[in-house]
């Protein structure tokens, strides 16, 4: 288009913008949690204020006593280290990969009970054909053992509820196994089996604690087990977890931190952290990112499943096997790539075959971590362009934790599909949004974000020109704390930001959000703060991250109800 038709586009965009900004009021600053802090500066830099409550110096509980849904994953995996792979229905267990990272939206409603009673109903009966091997009881025509039974639903029932028994439970749980024991054993047990993991009490796990100090509630043994086998696990405490819950050895801290470092040793705690984080980016939704095949033929779901098992592979090398600094993973210039991903890069592929992942090195002008993968770019990106609003937020939210913007006032749904049909580069769109003040008020909070990563195509190829233009990625980041400056390149960016507190931040209230379910939980509230201050200087480790929340009062103290 000549450049006079793109302005003429580009003003009347403006103008529709302009008339919309009459109906609604415009966006002057954050809103939600995790908001930068007035007058810049890092998240996670400290401070006297306390956003948390309390006098200065005392971090005082964000959450209330209070009862927590599992995830659909963590309810799968419960079932299945119960009852074993059998126990899961073929096609319904979730992917791992695309576990969700918060539950917003999720509601306990009439589908969400019929999925997991059917789910229930299918583990019990899953034991036909191996009700010796599962319960260690002999069955057959002579009526089985009862007394081999009953123990071995205590044990199920215990384990299962992540909590000792009590008499009026096992009572209704021996009236349930006597009515299918009218038929036999197996009948009663594959009953009382249903019966357990159809209960509240599986699908829930208790915050409600049984020490207070004031107004603090500390939470019981096998509640925090439980809490701690979820957030690094996603499933049950194992025996040696649950035997020091039954021991009341892990009120003790030095245990906890014993019990963590444990566990932080199996390569499956180990990979649910790494799916984590990447949940807490986003890559998951890569699976469902569609691209244009008349522009894109080369995007296919083996292509997505090779880029999402890039950012595995590279999580695994420096986080586990280096023991890295967190910030790492923005300035790393090796990767794991296929030969698929390889063309994408444009390096060489040193495999024995096209499939198998080998580590290179990349141009350290062009990529730097995640920031850079392919993956990541082409989740944010339309089915045939890049997006600026989309990496803008994404670098903005998911990376740094800066805060929630809002959405766009449906008044502006209009202007918005004209200007992503205008034909002009996503740098134009992004001007012409800064020249509207109703716009600009959000989009220059991540817009400029965005543009940094316009070097990208939409899925994830380096590029110095667009038809025929150079790419202008230069940008000017202002009151953003420390990052303020002038940046080239995302990799000058992501270079940048490595050396601040606030990507470990943000990586800090990712997981302990996860670990706690409190969405609401930002950068610069005590929980987050005094986690980065206990680090050992220049060691923001995984490990030591993990550690650190784990000891801390955000995972074992809760508030009493006012």
């Amino acid at each position: 288009m000549e450049t006079s038709n793109r302005s003429k586009v580009a003003s009347r965009l403006r103008g529709l913008a302009a008339c919309a900004s009459l109906l609604v009021a415009g966006c002057v600053g954050d809103i939600g949690a995790g908001a930068t802090p007035p007058g810049g500066g890092t998240a996670a830099s400290g401070g006297g204020a306390n956003p948390s409550g309390g006098e200065s110096g005392v971090c005082s509980p964000r959450l209330e006593r209070r009862i927590v849904l599992l995830a659909d994953l963590q309810f799968s995996n419960a079932i299945r280290d119960l009852l074993g792979d059998e126990a899961i229905e073929p096609g319904q267990a979730p992917d791992a990969r695309t576990k969700p990272f918060a539950k917003k939206g999720v509601v306990v409603g009439t589908s969400l009970v019929h999925a997991r009673l059917a789910r229930a109903a299918y583990a019990a009966e899953s034991l036909a054909g191996r009700f010796e091997q599962v319960t260690g009881c002999a069955a057959g025509d002579d009526g089985g053992d009862d007394a081999c039974a009953k123990e071995f639903l205590t044990r199920f029932a215990q384990r299962a509820f992540r909590r000792p028994m009590e008499a009026t439970e096992l009572d209704n749980l021996w009236a349930v196994y006597s009515l299918g024991r009218e038929t036999s054993v197996e009948r009663g047990v594959s009953l009382a089996v249903e019966a357990v993991l159809a209960s509240p009490s599986f699908s829930y796990r208790t915050e409600l604690g049984d020490v207070a100090s004031g107004d603090v509630v500390r939470l019981t043994a096998h509640e925090t087990a439980s809490e701690l086998a979820f957030f690094l696990t996603d499933s049950l405490p194992d025996a040696e977890l649950a035997a020091a819950a039954d021991s009341g050895a892990l009120h003790d801290p030095e245990e906890l931190k014993r019990q963590t470092e444990r566990l932080l040793e199996k390569p499956e705690t180990r990979s649910s952290l790494s799916t984590t984080l990447i949940a807490a980016w986003g890559l998951s939704n890569l699976f469902g990112t569609v691209k244009d095949p008349g522009l894109f033929p080369e995007y296919t779901s083996s292509l997505q499943a090779s880029m999402f098992h890039e950012t595995e592979l590279l999580l695994d090398e420096l986080l586990w096997n280096r023991g890295a600094d967190v910030s790492t993973l923005l300035t790393s210039r090796e990767t794991f790539v296929n030969g698929p991903l390889a063309e994408v890069y444009g390096v060489e592929h040193t495999g024995a075959a096209p499939e198998e992942f080998a580590k290179v090195t990349l141009p350290a002008d062009e990529r730097a971590g995640i920031l850079t993968q392919p993956g990541l770019l082409a989740a944010l990106s339309r089915t045939d362009n890049t997006s600026v609003v989309a990496r803008g937020l994404f670098v903005r939210g998911a990376l740094l934790c800066m805060g929630k913007i809002p959405s766009p006032p449906e008044a502006l749904a209009g202007a918005i599909e004209d200007l992503l049909k205008a034909d002009m580069t996503e740098r134009e769109r992004a001007e012409a949004r800064a020249g509207n003040a109703t716009c600009a008020a959000c989009h220059k909070q991540f817009d400029a974000f965005g543009l940094l990563l316009e070097r990208y195509d939409p899925v994830g190829r380096y590029r110095d020109t667009l038809e025929g233009e150079p790419i202008d990625a230069r940008v000017d980041l202002a009151n953003m704390g420390d990052i303020d400056g002038v940046y080239t390149s995302a990799v000058e960016f992501a270079d940048t930001v490595a050396q601040t507190d606030g990507f470990a931040a943000c990586v800090v209230r990712h997981l302990v959000t996860y670990g706690t379910d409190d969405e609401a939980l930002s950068t610069y509230d005590c929980q987050v703060e005094r986690v980065i201050a206990a680090l050992p200087e220049g060691q923001r480790t995984l490990p030591n991250i993990v550690n650190a929340i784990v000891t801390s009062p955000a995972l074992t103290e809760r508030a009493k109800e006012k």
